[in-house]
C-alpha cells in the first residue's frame, strides 16, 4: 500500500484520482496546484484529505511515498527530480520528457536518491495490452512485419488548450503520438533506426497532425497517425509473416465494456478468433502495479511496467520524428 500525493489537477490527474479512489491497496492523500483554490477543489470533488498551494509544499509531506505527476509535458523533468530529491517515488505522465537526454539526467536524479520513476502509460497495465504481449511473445503471428498505430481526437479550445503550447512541449506527437510509437516499439521490441514523418502544424508552431514511418533493425517497419484535429480513435494492428493481431480501442481502454483483441492466424487467414478481455480500471491498475514494482525493487520481479530502456527509445523516436517532419527528410534515431 502506498499514500500517493497528485501533482497537478488537470482531467487526467482526475482520472487517475477518481479510479484510485476505489482501489483497496493505494491512498490519495494529498493533491497540490500552484492555486490553492483549484487544489481545494479538487482535493474536496475526489475526496483527498489534503490540498496544497505549491507543488514544494505536497512533496515536504512525510507521509506521502509515492507522487503522480500530470503537469504539462514541458515541466515533468523539474518536478520529477524535485519529487526524487524529496525521497519519493515518481510516476509521471507521458511523455517522460522532452528528449531522451533530459530522461536520463531525471532518471540519473531517482537512482541518485533511491527512488523509483517510471513513465505512466496506463494501458500498459491494462489485461488487453498483457494478453497482446503474451500473443507477440508467443510467436502466434510469427515474424512482425508491419505495425500500423493511430491515435486522434478534435481538440475545440486549441487557444487556450496545453496540448497545442510550444512552450509548454505540446503538440500531437507528444500528446498522442507517443502511445503510437509505444505501441509500435512493443510490437517489435526493439528502438528503430531511421524515421520520416509529415505534419501539419498548429497556430503555434507545434504538429497538430503527424504522421511518420519508422524502420527497425529487423526488418520491420511501423506506420504511426496521430492529430488533435480528427475524429477520435485508436487502434492497433500488427502483421506478421503468420497472422495479424488487431485491436480498436487500445490505448484510453473503456473501464464500462469489455473490449477485443482480433487474432487473424495464418498468412492466409486460415482462421479468425476474439479475445475477449474483460472492462477494468486502468489508471487504477496503473498505480497499484507501480506500488508493487516499488515493493519488489529492481530484481526480477516478473510485474508489469514501463521499462526504463523503452522510454529512452521511444523519447529519441520521438525526437528523430519532429525533426524528420522539420526538415523534410530521413533521420537516424540517435542510437543512446
Amino acid at each position: 500500500m502506498a499514500n500517493w500525493g497528485i501533482i497537478g489537477t488537470g482531467r487526467i490527474a482526475g482520472k487517475f484520482a477518481g479510479a484510485v479512489a476505489v482501489s483497496s491497496s493505494e491512498r490519495i492523500v494529498a493533491a497540490a496546484s500552484r492555486d490553492p483554490v483549484k487544489a481545494a477543489a479538487f482535493a474536496e470533488q475526489y475526496g483527498i484529505p489534503r490540498s496544497y498551494g505549491s507543488y514544494a509544499e505536497l512533496l515536504a509531506d512525510p507521509d506521502l511515498s509515492c507522487i503522480y505527476l500530470a503537469l504539462p509535458n514541458a515541466l515533468h523533468a523539474e518536478w520529477s527530480i524535485k519529487a526524487a530529491e524529496a525521497g519519493k517515488h515518481v510516476l509521471c505522465e507521458k511523455p517522460l520528457a522532452v528528449s531522451a537526454a533530459e530522461a536520463e539526467t531525471m532518471y540519473a536524479a531517482a537512482r541518485t536518491n533511491g527512488v523509483w520513476l517510471m513513465e505512466a502509460f496506463m494501458y500498459r497495465f491494462h489485461p488487453q495490452t498483457l494478453k497482446l504481449q503474451e500473443l507477440l511473445v508467443s510467436g502466434v503471428i510469427g515474424t512482425v512485419k508491419q505495425v500500423r498505430a493511430s491515435f486522434s481526437f478534435l481538440v475545440r479550445d486549441g487557444a487556450n488548450n496545453v496540448r497545442l503550447s510550444a512552450e509548454l512541449a505540446g503538440g500531437a506527437l507528444m500528446d498522442v503520438g507517443c502511445y503510437c510509437v509505444n505501441a509500435a516499439r512493443l510490437a517489435v521490441g526493439e528502438r528503430p533506426r531511421r524515421a520520416f514523418a509529415a505534419a501539419q502544424l498548429a497556430f503555434s508552431g507545434v504538429d497538430s497532425t503527424l504522421m511518420g514511418t519508422l524502420e527497425y533493425p529487423s526488418g520491420a517497419i511501423a506506420q504511426i497517425a496521430c492529430s488533435l484535429e480528427s475524429a477520435r480513435h485508436h487502434q492497433l494492428q500488427v502483421v506478421g509473416d503468420d497472422g495479424i493481431i488487431e485491436v480498436d480501442a487500445v490505448f484510453t481502454i473503456p473501464a464500462d465494456r469489455p473490449t477485443t483483441i482480433r487474432l487473424v492466424r495464418g498468412a492466409a487467414q486460415d482462421a479468425v478468433e476474439s479475445i475477449t478481455i474483460a472492462p477494468v480500471e486502468h489508471f487504477r491498475l496503473e498505480a497499484e502495479g507501480f506500488a508493487a514494482l516499488v515493493s519488489a525493487g529492481h530484481g526480477d520481479h516478473g510485474l508489469p511496467e514501463m521499462p526504463l530502456i523503452e522510454t529512452l527509445d521511444n523519447l529519441a523516436t520521438i525526437e528523430a520524428l519532429l525533426q524528420s517532419a522539420a526538415e523534410g527528410r530521413v533521420v537516424s534515431v540517435n542510437q543512446g
